[in-house]
């Protein structure tokens, strides 16, 4: 088992314990309810389910946000949120310790996991060994085995059978900035995109890069010297037409801004574009946290 299904393992709870934790968070004295939140959290994703469906039901019924059994079932989901946090943090200090990177996927699905602490991760880490199994079985077919092929061969698997694009409706929605939403939906922002074309394409043994281009995140081959814009389908870009798109927007060009984004870089800006959605949707606390989170990382890294 990889430690990226181990970090997501979950134990199994009895209805009967279940109900009677839930029934407990009405419970007036708090050091009855923090202990009840402490176990329903030491119960991972297994329990958000039930957390929703109890928040719904009791705001439908009262329509009033602090309500005290709303109030600590969102606790609960808070805490299991904020431990995901917790846990990419510590893979970053861990790294920066280490003088490394951290690795993409682990980081990607941590951060889904603060968006969504209900879903199962193995289940996406999957999915992408099944898109990556196709890529391979289309490539073995080709007359010709070449980088360029085999980057075909994912194009026409990833943007073709799998049809993953660009959201232009509700483009800022925080759900297009979660790895795990967007595999679900095949609908994203560039770098959401962009990472899970690069998780597939780390599978088929091709080597991509992470271009973190003012407003337009971007991929480059390295081997065939071209730059992909996963956004719109794949697209290959030269360097002079990003020269120009980066002219055109406004910013003085420097070929830093074509630069390889390290993984930590990656995550950041991932980090940047849910507070700016968060916001944008008013979900203040998401932004906070995250924030908070970006702050911590920013002042232990060098990155901008």
């Amino acid at each position: 088992m990889s430690e990226l299904q181990l970090q997501h393992e979950i134990q199994t709870i009895p209805d009967s314990e279940l109900k009677a934790l839930l029934s407990l968070l009405d419970d007036t004295d708090t050091t009855v309810t923090t202990a009840v939140q402490r176990k329903l959290i030491s119960y991972g994703r297994v329990v958000v389910p039930h957390l929703r469906e109890l928040i719904t039901r009791e705001y439908e019924l009262t329509q009033d946000d602090n309500n005290t059994i709303v109030v600590n079932a969102q606790a609960c989901i808070r805490g299991l949120q904020t431990t995901a946090l917790s846990s990419m943090m510590d893979k970053i200090i861990d790294a920066k310790l280490e003088n490394a990177d951290i690795k993409l996927e682990e980081a990607a699905f941590m951060l889904s996991s603060f968006g969504y602490p209900e879903v199962n991760l193995t289940d996406f880490s999957t999915k992408l060994d099944e898109i990556a199994l196709r890529v391979h079985n289309i490539f073995v077919q080709m007359k010709n085995h070449s980088e360029l092929t085999l980057l075909m061969s994912l194009n026409t698997v990833f943007f073709e059978q799998e049809d993953f694009k660009g959201a232009t409706k509700n483009y800022y929605a925080p759900e297009n900035s979660y790895i795990c939403k967007l595999i679900e939906t095949k609908r994203g922002i560039p770098i959401s995109i962009s990472i899970v074309y690069m998780l597939v394409a780390e599978r088929v043994g091709i080597e991509l890069h992470g271009i973190g281009m003012p407003l337009h995140f971007l991929v480059y081959h390295p081997e065939l010297n071209v730059f992909i814009d996963t956004f719109n389908f794949g697209a290959f870009i030269s360097r002079e037409d990003c020269e120009q798109f980066i002219r055109q927007s406004g910013f003085s060009y420097s070929e830093k801004m074509l630069q390889r984004s390290n993984n930590i870089g990656i995550t950041a800006r991932m980090m940047r574009n849910l507070i700016y959605a968060h916001s944008k949707y008013n979900q203040k606390w998401e932004a906070e946290t995250l924030q908070e989170t970006l702050d911590e990382i920013l002042r232990l890294t060098d990155e901008k």
